[in-house]
Protein backbone atom coordinates (compact mmCIF):
# COMPACT_ATOMS: atom_id res chain seq x y z
CA UNK A 1 0.00 0.00 0.00
CA UNK A 2 1.37 3.43 -1.01
CA UNK A 3 1.68 5.95 1.91
CA UNK A 4 -0.82 7.86 0.45
CA UNK A 5 -3.21 5.12 0.52
CA UNK A 6 -2.72 4.21 4.19
CA UNK A 7 -3.17 8.09 5.11
CA UNK A 8 -5.92 8.09 3.20
CA UNK A 9 -7.63 5.07 5.16
CA UNK A 10 -6.45 6.52 8.77
CA UNK A 11 -7.60 10.25 7.89
CA UNK A 12 -11.03 7.94 6.93
CA UNK A 13 -11.25 6.05 10.35
CA UNK A 14 -10.21 9.74 12.28
CA UNK A 15 -13.34 10.71 10.60
CA UNK A 16 -15.66 8.12 11.88
CA UNK A 17 -14.29 7.90 15.11
CA UNK A 18 -15.12 11.84 15.19
CA UNK A 19 -18.59 11.15 13.86
CA UNK A 20 -19.37 8.43 16.17
CA UNK A 21 -18.07 10.48 19.58
CA UNK A 22 -20.34 13.33 18.10
CA UNK A 23 -23.38 10.90 17.78
CA UNK A 24 -22.66 9.33 21.37
CA UNK A 25 -22.74 12.75 22.74
CA UNK A 26 -25.95 13.84 20.64
CA UNK A 27 -27.67 10.70 22.40
CA UNK A 28 -26.15 11.59 26.07
CA UNK A 29 -27.40 14.72 25.88
CA UNK A 30 -31.00 14.04 24.54
CA UNK A 31 -30.94 11.60 27.12
CA UNK A 32 -30.76 14.25 29.56
CA UNK A 33 -33.13 16.13 28.13
CA UNK A 34 -36.04 13.52 28.05
CA UNK A 35 -34.99 13.13 31.57
CA UNK A 36 -35.26 16.10 32.80
CA UNK A 37 -38.09 17.77 30.63
CA UNK A 38 -40.34 15.20 31.78
CA UNK A 39 -43.24 16.38 34.30
CA UNK A 40 -44.32 14.12 37.23
CA UNK A 41 -48.22 13.94 37.69
CA UNK A 42 -49.24 16.58 40.36
CA UNK A 43 -50.04 15.45 43.89
CA UNK A 44 -53.98 15.43 44.06
CA UNK A 45 -56.38 15.12 47.35
CA UNK A 46 -59.54 12.44 47.37
CA UNK A 47 -62.04 13.10 44.83
CA UNK A 48 -65.25 14.06 45.99
CA UNK A 49 -68.69 14.40 44.03
CA UNK A 50 -70.53 16.88 45.92
CA UNK A 51 -71.66 17.44 49.72
CA UNK A 52 -69.72 20.05 52.13
CA UNK A 53 -66.56 20.93 52.28
CA UNK A 54 -65.91 19.37 56.01
CA UNK A 55 -67.73 17.01 57.90
CA UNK A 56 -68.59 19.92 60.82
CA UNK A 57 -70.77 21.71 57.96
CA UNK A 58 -70.84 23.55 54.92
CA UNK A 59 -73.66 24.47 52.58
CA UNK A 60 -74.30 21.81 49.31
CA UNK A 61 -73.05 23.17 45.67
CA UNK A 62 -76.20 24.62 43.89
CA UNK A 63 -77.72 23.19 41.61
CA UNK A 64 -76.04 25.20 38.13
CA UNK A 65 -72.57 24.66 39.35
CA UNK A 66 -69.61 26.57 38.82
CA UNK A 67 -67.74 27.45 36.24
CA UNK A 68 -64.23 26.08 34.15
CA UNK A 69 -60.79 25.84 36.26
CA UNK A 70 -57.61 27.76 35.79
CA UNK A 71 -56.15 26.46 31.94
CA UNK A 72 -53.11 25.73 32.09
CA UNK A 73 -52.94 25.58 28.69
CA UNK A 74 -51.81 29.13 28.38
CA UNK A 75 -55.42 30.86 27.53
CA UNK A 76 -57.35 33.59 30.05
CA UNK A 77 -59.66 30.57 31.09
CA UNK A 78 -62.52 30.79 33.89
CA UNK A 79 -62.32 29.55 37.59
CA UNK A 80 -64.93 28.59 39.25
CA UNK A 81 -66.95 31.33 40.61
CA UNK A 82 -70.05 32.07 42.65
CA UNK A 83 -73.41 31.77 40.83
CA UNK A 84 -74.24 35.52 41.88
CA UNK A 85 -71.26 36.99 42.37
CA UNK A 86 -72.09 40.69 42.84
CA UNK A 87 -74.32 39.85 45.49
CA UNK A 88 -73.73 41.77 48.89
CA UNK A 89 -72.56 39.36 51.56
CA UNK A 90 -75.56 38.92 53.48
CA UNK A 91 -77.87 37.76 50.37
CA UNK A 92 -74.86 34.48 49.91
CA UNK A 93 -75.03 31.28 51.36
CA UNK A 94 -73.02 30.65 54.68
CA UNK A 95 -70.32 28.01 54.86
CA UNK A 96 -69.86 27.46 59.06
CA UNK A 97 -66.10 26.85 59.59
CA UNK A 98 -65.40 23.77 61.64
CA UNK A 99 -64.60 25.54 64.56
CA UNK A 100 -63.50 29.03 65.83
CA UNK A 101 -60.24 30.10 66.69
CA UNK A 102 -61.38 32.94 68.64
CA UNK A 103 -58.86 35.25 66.46
CA UNK A 104 -60.60 38.81 65.55
CA UNK A 105 -61.00 39.56 61.91
CA UNK A 106 -58.94 41.91 60.51
CA UNK A 107 -59.02 44.97 58.59
CA UNK A 108 -59.62 44.94 54.94
CA UNK A 109 -55.78 45.23 52.83
CA UNK A 110 -54.99 43.48 49.65
CA UNK A 111 -52.47 40.72 49.71
CA UNK A 112 -49.18 41.09 48.30
CA UNK A 113 -47.50 37.57 48.68
CA UNK A 114 -48.40 33.80 49.48
CA UNK A 115 -46.12 31.70 51.44
CA UNK A 116 -46.45 28.14 52.02
CA UNK A 117 -43.58 26.10 53.51
CA UNK A 118 -45.11 22.58 53.46
CA UNK A 119 -44.67 22.57 49.40
CA UNK A 120 -42.53 25.51 48.84
CA UNK A 121 -44.61 28.24 47.82
CA UNK A 122 -43.47 31.98 47.94
CA UNK A 123 -44.97 34.22 45.09
CA UNK A 124 -46.15 37.38 44.93
CA UNK A 125 -49.92 37.88 44.98
CA UNK A 126 -51.81 39.94 42.13
CA UNK A 127 -55.30 41.11 42.21
CA UNK A 128 -57.67 39.44 39.46
CA UNK A 129 -61.46 40.01 38.66
CA UNK A 130 -64.09 38.65 36.43
CA UNK A 131 -64.11 38.50 32.55
CA UNK A 132 -66.70 39.51 30.63
CA UNK A 133 -69.27 36.41 31.18
CA UNK A 134 -68.99 36.76 34.81
CA UNK A 135 -66.38 33.97 35.01
CA UNK A 136 -63.00 34.43 36.88
CA UNK A 137 -60.33 34.71 34.85
CA UNK A 138 -57.04 32.94 35.35
CA UNK A 139 -53.28 34.40 35.85
CA UNK A 140 -51.47 34.30 31.56
CA UNK A 141 -48.40 36.44 30.28
CA UNK A 142 -46.03 37.17 32.36
CA UNK A 143 -48.09 36.98 35.80
CA UNK A 144 -49.22 33.29 34.64
CA UNK A 145 -46.59 31.57 37.66
CA UNK A 146 -48.00 34.00 40.24
CA UNK A 147 -50.90 33.86 42.46
CA UNK A 148 -54.24 35.69 41.68
CA UNK A 149 -56.77 37.14 44.54
CA UNK A 150 -60.04 37.28 43.41
CA UNK A 151 -61.21 41.13 43.99
CA UNK A 152 -64.43 40.43 44.40
CA UNK A 153 -63.62 38.34 47.77
CA UNK A 154 -63.13 39.74 51.16
CA UNK A 155 -59.23 40.17 51.48
CA UNK A 156 -57.21 37.40 53.57
CA UNK A 157 -57.81 38.53 57.35
CA UNK A 158 -61.31 39.80 56.99
CA UNK A 159 -64.39 37.58 57.73
CA UNK A 160 -65.21 35.77 54.95
CA UNK A 161 -63.62 33.13 52.51
CA UNK A 162 -60.26 35.14 50.83
CA UNK A 163 -59.55 33.33 47.21
CA UNK A 164 -56.47 32.94 45.76
CA UNK A 165 -55.96 30.71 42.49
CA UNK A 166 -53.39 29.52 40.43
CA UNK A 167 -51.87 27.05 37.84
CA UNK A 168 -51.11 24.00 38.68
CA UNK A 169 -48.77 23.90 34.94
CA UNK A 170 -48.74 26.38 32.64
CA UNK A 171 -47.53 25.45 29.09
CA UNK A 172 -46.47 21.58 30.54
CA UNK A 173 -44.02 22.63 33.23
CA UNK A 174 -44.71 23.00 36.89
CA UNK A 175 -46.07 26.37 38.16
CA UNK A 176 -47.13 27.60 41.33
CA UNK A 177 -49.61 25.29 42.52
CA UNK A 178 -47.72 21.99 41.01
CA UNK A 179 -47.45 20.51 44.72
CA UNK A 180 -51.13 22.02 46.30
CA UNK A 181 -52.99 18.82 46.46
CA UNK A 182 -50.54 17.57 48.95
CA UNK A 183 -51.22 19.89 51.85
CA UNK A 184 -52.76 18.58 54.67
CA UNK A 185 -54.70 19.96 58.19
CA UNK A 186 -52.41 21.38 60.05
CA UNK A 187 -50.41 23.27 57.60
CA UNK A 188 -49.88 26.72 57.69
CA UNK A 189 -49.97 29.57 54.70
CA UNK A 190 -48.88 33.05 55.50
CA UNK A 191 -50.62 35.91 53.64
CA UNK A 192 -48.71 39.13 53.54
CA UNK A 193 -51.26 42.06 53.42
CA UNK A 194 -50.43 45.93 51.75
CA UNK A 195 -50.23 47.96 55.23
CA UNK A 196 -47.59 45.09 56.57
CA UNK A 197 -49.15 42.64 58.35
CA UNK A 198 -49.33 39.24 58.22
CA UNK A 199 -52.57 36.79 58.06
CA UNK A 200 -51.47 33.26 59.02
CA UNK A 201 -54.16 30.50 57.92
CA UNK A 202 -54.33 26.82 58.94
CA UNK A 203 -55.31 23.72 56.42
CA UNK A 204 -58.34 22.18 57.66
CA UNK A 205 -59.53 20.46 54.25
CA UNK A 206 -58.46 19.32 51.23
CA UNK A 207 -60.48 18.11 48.50
CA UNK A 208 -61.03 17.57 44.80
CA UNK A 209 -63.90 18.18 43.10
CA UNK A 210 -64.90 17.54 39.58
CA UNK A 211 -65.52 20.68 37.32
CA UNK A 212 -69.00 20.03 36.95
CA UNK A 213 -70.04 19.36 40.42
CA UNK A 214 -67.90 22.03 41.60
CA UNK A 215 -69.53 22.92 45.31
CA UNK A 216 -69.44 26.98 44.58
CA UNK A 217 -71.60 27.82 47.77
CA UNK A 218 -69.35 25.90 50.06
CA UNK A 219 -66.00 27.37 48.45
CA UNK A 220 -67.54 31.03 47.84
CA UNK A 221 -70.59 30.64 50.77
CA UNK A 222 -69.89 33.42 53.64
CA UNK A 223 -67.82 31.69 56.85
CA UNK A 224 -68.33 32.33 60.27
CA UNK A 225 -64.94 34.06 60.58
CA UNK A 226 -61.98 34.51 58.36
CA UNK A 227 -61.07 31.84 55.99
CA UNK A 228 -59.05 31.07 52.60
CA UNK A 229 -59.49 28.95 49.77
CA UNK A 230 -56.98 28.30 47.26
CA UNK A 231 -57.80 27.08 43.97
CA UNK A 232 -56.22 24.91 40.91
CA UNK A 233 -56.70 22.72 38.48
CA UNK A 234 -56.52 18.64 38.73
CA UNK A 235 -57.23 15.65 37.57
CA UNK A 236 -57.42 14.06 33.61
CA UNK A 237 -57.32 16.33 30.85
CA UNK A 238 -59.84 16.50 28.60
CA UNK A 239 -59.70 16.41 24.68
CA UNK A 240 -58.81 20.18 24.85
CA UNK A 241 -55.88 19.79 27.09
CA UNK A 242 -58.20 21.33 30.13
CA UNK A 243 -57.73 19.51 33.10
CA UNK A 244 -61.79 17.83 34.31
CA UNK A 245 -61.72 18.55 38.37
CA UNK A 246 -60.28 21.02 40.77
CA UNK A 247 -58.34 21.20 43.73
CA UNK A 248 -59.67 23.27 46.55
CA UNK A 249 -57.13 23.91 50.14
CA UNK A 250 -59.77 25.49 52.57
CA UNK A 251 -57.60 26.77 55.74
CA UNK A 252 -58.76 29.26 58.74
CA UNK A 253 -57.15 32.44 60.40
CA UNK A 254 -55.57 31.68 63.28
CA UNK A 255 -52.87 34.15 63.69
CA UNK A 256 -52.76 37.83 62.59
Amino acid sequence: MTPQGASRRNGGRRTAAVVLTILALLGAALLVFALTSQVGAPPEPALRTSGPMSDSGGAEKPSDGGGEEPSDSGGAAASPVPVDASAEPSQQATTAAPESTGVTPMDSSEPTGLRIDAIGVDEQVFPIGLGQNGELLAPRGEQADLTAWFDGSPTPGETGPAVIEGHVTWHGDPSVFFELGALESGDRIEVDREDGTVATFEVYDAARYPKDEFPTVAVYGNTDGPELRLITCSGDLDGDEHHLDNTVISARLIET
